[in-house]
């Protein structure tokens, strides 16, 4: 399944952000596309995937980190929840603009 996570995201440092919650409708195996378009000062995105089964408790699952102008894929994840979420974090100083698009999978 495909869910567009961000678009034209401004994250800045000292100040995390969030993707919408995602269903995971089935799949148990999650994998992102992240495109930073400007650093803005910053050094690089760090990237970490979240899952809850109830949209108020979120585990942080190991994150993916350097993530700089230009797109990479994360490490592909297995998630035993119902829902998922990518969380964002600014490395250094400055405002930068990413999107994301979440893939997810039956493994």
């Amino acid at each position: 399944m495909y869910n567009a996570a961000a678009t034209r995201q401004s994250v800045t440092n000292g100040t995390d952000q969030y993707s919408p919650a995602m269903p995971m409708s089935g799949a148990n195996t999650v994998r992102a596309s992240v495109t930073v378009y400007n650093l803005g000062g910053a050094t690089s995105l760090t990237v970490t995937f979240q899952s809850s089964n109830d949209l108020q408790n979120w585990n942080s699952e190991t994150s993916d980190t350097g993530f700089v102008v230009g797109t990479a894929f994360t490490s592909a994840r297995t998630i035993s929840m119902a829902y998922v979420r990518l969380k964002y974090t600014v490395v250094g100083t400055g405002t930068l603009v990413c999107a994301a698009d979440v893939y997810s999978s039956q493994q």
